[in-house]
């Protein structure tokens, strides 16, 4: 009987051991990126390779090795753009919308472009807008979703 309990606690305490190595080796996966020009912020998931910056330092692009397209980016305003022209001019960028929101100062279009899923968030202000585009193989919509909403409950705007 001692036997038994004893190995029902030390299978638990190795339960508990792997959990927190898990979640740990996912923390590590995570790397943030913030533009020091436009003042926005996310995380991505660590295999996503940054392209170069631009001269500008306006974004970045991010690769994965499966297709995935990630571009984050930061503007002026200059156009003077409210929230429901840059909605309307960005659906333009789509195939076809099949899914569309908004808040105060943000807008969600996502969709195709020929055959991948597009997901835009556009953050729009009196003086800056920041987007956060991800376009990715349609194939791999299920894999990629989970990676879309962490990405933009990370994303975190600038003065706008």
């Amino acid at each position: 009987m001692t036997g038994r309990i004893v190995t029902v606690l030390v299978r638990g305490v190795l339960l508990l051991l792997l959990c927190a190595v898990s979640s740990e080796a996912q923390a590590r996966m995570e790397k943030e990126y913030c533009n020091a020009r436009f003042g926005f912020c996310f995380s991505y998931p660590a295999h996503f390779e940054m392209d170069p910056p631009p001269e500008n330092d306006d974004g970045r692009i991010l690769r994965d090795g499966d297709g995935c397209v990630l571009t984050a980016w930061g503007g002026y305003n200059v156009l003077e753009e409210t929230l429901a022209e840059a909605m309307t001019s960005r659906s333009a960028d789509f195939d076809t919308v099949t899914y569309s929101a908004k808040g105060k100062n943000w807008f969600v279009l996502s969709g195709y472009r020929g055959s991948d899923i597009v997901y835009l968030k556009l953050w729009v202000g009196p003086d800056a807008v920041n987007g956060l585009e991800m376009a990715y193989p349609s194939a791999l919509k299920k894999e990629y979703d989970a990676v879309v909403t962490n990405i933009v409950r990370s994303f975190r705007p600038g003065d706008l």
